[in-house]
């Protein structure tokens, strides 16, 4: 048995993650690859790399933009993926229940979790000009505020004080952002016509800080989850951060949790629905975030659902549970 361990080095140090991988890994493994990422290709080639010595589990230690990419490489490899979370938002180690605070505790699970099939999201956007482009997403992509904070955030204050500087350019840009109208299609259903300034289409529910924004969603339940922003005046945002605010208490996460509660309900500012196959049509262009990451802009997009299929590696605890985590 043998592993892989595709790192970043702008986020993860090799010397300080090469103690845990050799505490953790059983004795009879053999030594593991070695294998750096490159800022020109946001981990591809090394991803790549790794998958071709014929390893028995990939370990991808870095932020959502290197998990993306490895995620996407894995399913056609069928090779367990183990994450390291060495990012700002870590998202899909925090919808997977993988320990995003202790670095001990992620490599652990890497070599004794349980593995966990999950599902992985495709979407296709069309630019403004016309070209097309497809990108693989493991928790969600949108438009609006997600994706204007994102593109506006300060890369150095983001070093400095992680997740804090996205609040810092959510505060810059929710004045200033405007609405769209949107043409959306679910399943080939018909055509619903709103106005909203954001829109979310998810595997997973939970973001940057553990906030979950779609309760509903289940990363191996074989659909997707869509969320269209909508609220009017600071009535609509009062009736929005209510919303969210209940959906994160923990009552309500147990409650879910458990079964005791139905589907989210849409309302006025917040309006929900489930799909394998979302299509959205824009009357003016807006910028796409997939995973965390500003692709572009797009005037069109489709997203679909590959169902189980990225086996990852999981906290023996986390194995069978279809939630978000408390």
């Amino acid at each position: 048995m043998r592993a892989a361990i595709v790192y970043n080095p702008s986020k993860m140090d090799r010397d300080t993650l090469a103690p845990q991988i050799e505490s953790a890994q059983p004795l009879d493994w053999s030594e593991p690859f070695w294998i750096e990422t490159d800022a020109d290709d946001a981990g591809e080639a090394a991803v790549r790399t790794a998958l071709e010595q014929g390893v028995d589990l990939l370990l991808v230690a870095g932020g959502d933009g290197t998990v993306r990419v490895a995620a996407d490489a894995a399913t056609g490899a069928r090779v367990p993926l183990a994450i390291i979370p060495a990012g700002t938002g870590n998202l899909l180690a925090r919808n997977l229940g993988i320990d995003v605070t202790n670095l001990r505790n992620a490599v652990q699970t890497a070599f004794d979790g349980e593995e966990r099939e999950i599902d992985l999201g495709e979407l296709e956007i069309e630019a403004p000009d016309g070209t097309r482009s497809k990108h693989a997403f493991a928790v969600m992509v949108g438009f609006g505020l997600d994706a204007e904070m994102i593109d506006k955030t300060d890369e150095d204050l983001k070093k400095k004080v992680g997740w804090l500087a996205y609040v810092d350019a959510a505060g810059r840009v929710i004045s200033s952002l405007d609405k769209v109208r949107v043409h959306v299609r679910l399943d080939g259903g018909r055509t619903v016509r709103s106005t909203v300034n954001t829109m979310l289409i998810g595997n997973c529910g939970t973001v940057t800080n553990g906030i979950i924004i779609l309760p509903d969603a289940a990363v191996d339940d074989g659909m997707l989850d869509i969320a269209l922003v909508r609220p009017r005046g600071v009535r609509g945002w009062l009736q929005l951060s209510g919303y969210i605010a209940r959906n994160n208490m923990l009552v309500t996460k147990l409650l879910r949790r458990r079964g005791h509660l139905g589907r989210q309900r849409t309302g006025a500012a917040l309006g929900y629905g489930q799909a394998k196959e979302t299509q959205a049509r824009l009357e003016e262009p807006r910028a796409v975030q997939v995973d965390g990451d500003v692709v572009g802009e797009a005037i069109a997009l489709r997203a679909g659902i590959r169902q189980d299929a990225l086996v990852v590696r999981v906290p023996k605890e986390h194995a069978r549970d279809a939630g978000p985590a408390v």
